[in-house]
């Protein structure tokens, strides 16, 4: 079966940005772009309950649970994972956890790009607590972050997944993954880890990366406020 996969994903409740659509205003979203699964990955928050478990099922989608998480202030993304991974603040515990936790997985989100929140060479140090490597839609024919990413995950044999890290809803398509999969939680997993993976990615413009970044930075201002 192919599926439509969205794994990275923000909404009301998290608590890092300012955003003004809720979850099921998302999985609504999501229903609308065919989506067969998503994962909401707020920031250092696990939203996930069965409300909006059977919400989205009715829309024919399957919710993963999921959270941006922090190491050393470096973003990991967790999926398929439960409320002790918020617990998770180590690299030591990480592993502990994915141990404990053997079909969740853990994604290295946008780790190559400029800013302090990305993991860079915790990923080199790392890369055995990590199952896939994340494709940010945000690169042009010119500039592209990814690259390092790419070279980096074929070295050490790791799936690449693309996302929208969606922020805002009018981004919810700029990237995602088709998956050979049947559709619950465990074999979406195990697909991953095996590479059963069809990307889609496609350079966009700076004008719509630097809209996208301005809003985040306004986000960002009005939660101060």
């Amino acid at each position: 079966m192919s599926l439509k996969c969205q794994l990275h994903t923000h909404c009301h409740g998290d608590l890092v940005d300012n955003i003004n659509y809720s979850a099921k205003k998302l999985i609504n979203e999501a229903a609308k772009l065919n989506y067969d699964v998503l994962s909401i990955t707020c920031h250092r928050k696990l939203l996930f309950n069965k409300d909006l478990q059977n919400y989205a099922k009715k829309k024919g989608i399957l919710l993963i649970p999921g959270i941006e998480f922090e190491i050393d202030n470096k973003h990991i993304l967790g999926l398929n994972v439960d409320k002790k991974i918020t617990k998770v603040d180590t690299f030591i515990k990480l592993s502990k956890y994915r141990a404990s936790h053997p079909d969740c997985l853990i994604v290295a989100p946008h780790p190559f790009f400029p800013t302090r929140n990305c993991l860079k060479n915790k990923l080199i140090k790392n890369i055995q607590l990590f199952d896939a490597i994340e494709i940010s839609w945000a690169y042009t024919k010119t500039k592209n972050y990814n690259k390092k990413a790419v070279k980096f995950a074929k070295y050490f044999n790791k799936p690449l997944v693309t996302t929208s890290d969606c922020h805002i809803l009018n981004y919810l398509d700029a990237g995602y993954i088709y998956l050979d999969s049947k559709k619950n939680p465990k074999s979406i997993i195990k697909a991953i880890k095996n590479n059963k993976i069809k990307i889609y990615t496609k350079p966009t413009g700076y004008f719509k990366i630097a809209r996208f970044f301005t809003q985040m930075i306004l986000q960002k201002i009005l939660r101060q406020n």
